[in-house]
């Protein structure tokens, strides 16, 4: 693995420039008159064939190029032909001189032009003007379904779609009149001719403020092109995806000076290209037109974006000693996680293109202040308060604050789910009925304080003009913080703060400007949307490696080439087609299209592969799953292959279920092993039916929740969880078992009516007067299980059952006769006890209530048979016993016959256990006893509890059971072995 660039081991983008001069280039004469076409020695690098051509004739001193203008396709190739030609001049003892290097967008929008040309958010709000000021009925064909408000955000999405509309049609030079005025049948004429009608009152919004549309400047500057004085030639190099409008300015151009474009093809493909070298789709789209550009052991298949990531590291490993390898990377996901496998390696890469935004957390922070200020959100806060800087601006240092308040907002957010900020204060304030007042401690009391101060800046930021807004609201969250510049994420963050502040004032000062009246959190919408379409750009300075995109790597002169994110969502990519503008409406107007996108990316792929002199130093990486767990397509590039070997690839890119089971890994980054705290233990005085039952399922995880009390909490849920809804079902069976009248009815509609009122107050009172939506339906779904346990109630008591006890506490203080396992005490809650009179003896039965929509029975939830594919896990021996019917059993749970033992030494022997179920389907309701429980069975479930009392007394925790799904599966990454250090080795 590459380390740190030093001056015997230069890196990529550092290398010194071994030109050696190419054979004369095939020269045709272009399809455009005074234009010629060079076709170079693909075998060679770009840059080798750019330089040869522009220092043709010049043999010493200065490498005066003022007389050339220069197209390249990106501003990064044009640097790195400045580089090039500049290393070159050197080798002679001479300096270059290269003024006119322009990406396509500098011949289309010259100097002059930028100075009266709209900027795309003052395109965006001349656009939103219009709609704003719209009377919908005049345009009927357009919008036939007007919408019910014409406000702001209506008038700004539809001005979005309408500026994206005209930028793809600009780039073929065409308007909303020019394509109303070409044969379209029918409705579709109609709609276009009212977009030509908008079109005209957008121009004329522009010219009101003396500012002129980009694309008709592109267009009236393709037909009458400037040029820097001096220059007496052009230079089109090795530019494949040119826009349309282009070759416009070079049928302009070439009636002044001449025109050379130069294309990395051998002249034999003369046909596969268009007068300006763009690669034709009707050839490049024959698999057979050329041999294949990849052979399999090319192509390499990862499971995930972090196995992407690990084989690129892994070739580029291997390559490393043959020399300089280059790496691109073709989707965003895959970017991080290679950014993230290289740090740890030491390798500081680049990322010409710059960062996005949205990986920033600063980022993260000011979508969240989006949300607040805009709905006054609880999830918004929440998510706030898990930053440090910001919850240490909200609430101090003081008593109360840091991770106490974390923790108060949590415990808020788990038992009340507050939606909006006023919810959540009017949660705090009303403590739930029936249920006793908890002294409020300083955490709470400052959860209260930072919820007002919320709401402060809530409507103090929705009041002021938004450059003040935002940058207080900066000054606010970050005023504290002391940023090194000489860091470079603090520098990104710094850049980020910079245009955001930056764009509120211009958003401010435009939307005044046009008369487009949005202020408070949809301006501050708008400003955060601009600026995260752009690009925050990275400090270079010394780097090892730089990650291109797929465009880049064209110019790319390194001889070893990895190249990963090759996915058809990626490459060719798919053109999402626009409402107004179809894939087939696109090619008929000669913009980009399916077809064109296509050959522009089968050309690149075999160019990229013929500049690598061996299979060995040119690798592609393919991914099947997105990190969303969507399936990802193998490019169709890849399957350029001769019919012969087409099976051998589609196996290759479809590997069988048992190559993909060996492939697979969450897609996550096993950048480090969580090593837990190994906590000393006290031996344990109380334990309780739920923690066993942790423990059968897993000791690893019960040492996680109940050694280290970890715990997960969503902060943002927006419905009761399982044990939320449960909960709110046993505390209406407690209120009917504490009501003597209601418990000894017989009649189903008074029980019903006695629990759905019970359940209602019980919401109400936990979740405020309005409730959430979501709650609202989960309480519905809660009554109807209730109305239908009303009936089997009913009949109990008709059949002589009678509540005796319920919630009945096992274990506390007050327990004279605790049930002891291995000197722990049991501790439990049975939920109920009831007795039936019965030919002068006395039946009892214990039942547990159960709201999970999936229905177990007893033994099922309690043991599993092991028989047939039920096998046992290694280590797991002593969970195991013979049960009357002289199977094998495995326990999964004991806590009916724990409940049975703890009622046996009160004095209550031969109880029946069983469930009583309220499962969605309200049909299913039924009350399930445990046929076939004895003493035997309770004494087996005894064993194996003293033996889990046992385990945990002797800090066995180790090794983790494998759990498809649970709150640590994100933390445990799906393979705890392999993502825990086992800290409880000997």
């Amino acid at each position: 693995m590459p380390r740190k660039s030093s001056p015997s081991s230069p890196s990529t983008n550092q290398t010194e420039f071994a030109f050696q001069a190419p054979a004369p280039a095939d020269t045709l004469e272009g399809g455009i008159p005074n234009t010629a076409l060079a076709f170079w020695d693909w075998t060679r690098p770009v840059l080798d064939n750019a330089v040869a051509h522009l220092v043709k004739g010049w043999t010493g001193g200065e490498l005066d190029l003022s007389s050339t203008l220069i197209i390249v396709p990106t501003a990064e190739s044009g640097r790195r032909l400045k580089q090039a030609l500049a290393r070159h001049a050197a080798t002679l003892g001479g300096a270059a001189v290269v003024p006119h290097v322009w990406p396509p967008e500098m011949a289309l929008l010259v100097p002059q032009d930028r100075r009266v040309v709209a900027s795309a958010l003052q395109s965006l709000l001349a656009w939103a003007r219009v709609m704003g000021a719209l009377r919908l009925a005049d345009y009927a064909a357009l919008f036939p379904h007007p919408p019910e408000q014409q406000d702001n955000a209506w008038c700004l999405s539809t001005a979005a779609m309408l500026q994206d509309l005209s930028t793809t049609l600009g780039a073929g030079g065409g308007t909303f009149a020019s394509v109303a005025a070409e044969t379209i049948a029918g409705e579709e004429m109609e709609r276009w001719r009212d977009l030509a009608k908008l079109e005209r009152l957008y121009l004329k919004a522009l010219a009101k403020h003396q500012l002129s549309d980009a694309q008709t400047l592109k267009a009236a500057r393709a037909a009458a092109p400037w040029l820097p004085e001096r220059v007496e030639r052009v230079c089109v190099l090795a530019a494949p995806d040119l826009p349309p409008l282009i070759t416009r300015w070079v049928k302009a151009v070439a009636q002044r000076a001449p025109v050379m474009i130069g294309i990395q093809a051998p002249a034999s493909l003369a046909d596969a290209f268009d007068a300006c070298g763009r690669p034709l789709p009707e050839f490049w789209q024959r698999v057979d037109a050329l041999p294949p550009p990849l052979d399999a052991e090319q192509i390499h298949i990862a499971h995930d974006a972090t196995k992407q990531a690990e084989k690129l590291v892994e070739l580029l490993a291997e390559l490393a000693p043959s020399g300089q390898t280059a790496l691109g990377v073709c989707d965003a996901e895959v970017t991080a996680r290679v950014k993230e496998k290289l740090a740890m390696e030491d390798v500081h890469v680049f990322e010409p293109g710059g960062v996005p935004p949205q990986s920033l957390g600063l980022w993260h922070v000011l979508q969240c202040c989006r949300d607040l200020v805009a709905t006054g959100s609880w999830s918004s806060l929440a998510a706030l308060l898990r930053v440090p800087e910001v919850r240490t601006a909200l609430a101090g240092t003081g008593e109360g604050s840091g991770m106490g308040l974390l923790r108060a907002a949590d415990d808020l957010a788990a038992k009340s789910m507050p939606v909006t900020l006023e919810h959540a204060l009017e949660l705090m304030k009303a403590p739930l009925q029936d249920e006793p007042a908890t002294a409020r401690d300083a955490s709470t009391k400052c959860l209260g304080e930072v919820l007002n101060a919320a709401l402060s800046l809530v409507e103090s930021f929705n009041k002021q003009p938004l450059p003040e807004a935002v940058r207080g609201l900066l000054l606010r969250l970050y005023g504290e913080r002391v940023f090194t510049p000489t860091s470079p994420e603090d520098r990104c963050h710094l850049e980020l703060a910079d245009a955001v502040l930056e764009m509120a004032d211009t958003v401010a000062e435009e939307a005044q400007r046009f008369g487009f009246k949005i202020v408070g959190s949809e301006a501050f919408a708008l400003v955060l949307q601009r600026v995260g379409e752009g690009s925050v750009t990275e400090p270079r300075g010394e780097v090892d490696l730089v990650l291109q995109g797929w465009l880049e790597l064209l110019w790319e002169s390194a001889p070893c080439v990895v190249i990963a994110g090759m996915n058809e969502e990626n490459v060719p990519g798919i053109l999402i087609s626009h409402p107004f503008l179809p894939d087939g409406l696109r090619e008929k107007l000669g913009l980009p299209c399916q077809a064109s996108r296509f050959a522009r990316d089968a050309y690149l792929l075999h160019a990229m592969a013929h500049q690598r002199n061996s299979n060995s130093s040119f690798h592609v990486i393919c991914g099947q799953w997105s990190e969303r767990g969507d399936t990802l397509r193998p490019s169709r590039l890849l399957f350029r292959c001769p019919d012969a070997e087409l099976p051998a690839r589609v196996g290759l890119l479809f590997p069988g279920e048992e190559s993909a089971h060996q492939q697979s890994e969450p897609a996550r980054s096993l950048a480090w092993q969580l090593v837990p705290r190994r906590a000393e233990l006290a031996a344990l005085q109380t334990i309780s039916p739920s923690r066993i039952k942790d423990y059968l399922q897993c000791p690893f995880r019960y040492y996680l929740s109940h050694g280290l009390r970890m715990s997960s909490v969503d902060a943002g849920k927006r419905e009761m969880g399982a044990n939320d809804f449960g909960d709110l079902i046993h505390v209406a069976m407690q209120r009917l078992a504490e009501d003597p009248e209601a418990a000894a009815s017989m009649e189903e509609k008074v029980i019903a009516d006695f629990l759905e009122a019970a359940a209602r107050r019980t919401a109400h009172a936990r979740y405020g007067k309005r409730l959430p939506m979501l709650v609202r339906l989960q309480l519905e779904s809660a009554v109807q299980r209730l109305r239908a346990a009303a009936a089997y109630e009913a009949q109990s008591r008709t059949d002589g059952w009678r509540i005796a006890q319920a919630e009945v506490v096992l274990g506390d203080d007050k327990d004279e006769h605790p049930l002891l396992i291995s000197g722990a005490r049991l501790r439990g809650k049975i939920d109920r006890v009831e007795h039936r009179h019965s030919g002068g003896r006395v039946d009892v039965r214990l039942i547990d209530f159960k709201t999970s929509d999936k229905v177990d029975t007893p033994v099922k939830a309690h043991i599993k048979v092991l028989s047939g594919r039920a096998k046992l896990r290694d280590g797991d021996e002593w969970k195991c016993f013979t049960n009357a019917a002289g199977k094998d059993c495995q326990w999964l749970d004991l806590q009916l016959p724990l409940y049975a033992a703890a009622m046996a030494v009160r004095g209550t022997t031969e109880a029946s256990v069983g469930y009583f179920l309220m499962p969605k389907g309200v049909q299913d309701t039924t009350l399930e006893e445990w046929q076939d429980f004895d003493a035997t069975t309770m004494q087996a479930a005894l064993d194996c509890a003293a033996e889990v009392v046992r385990r945990i007394n002797d800090g066995i925790f180790w090794p983790p059971a494998k759990v498809k799904f649970d709150a640590y599966e994100a933390l445990l990454l799906g393979d705890a072995q392999a993502a825990v250090k086992n800290v409880f080795a000997a």
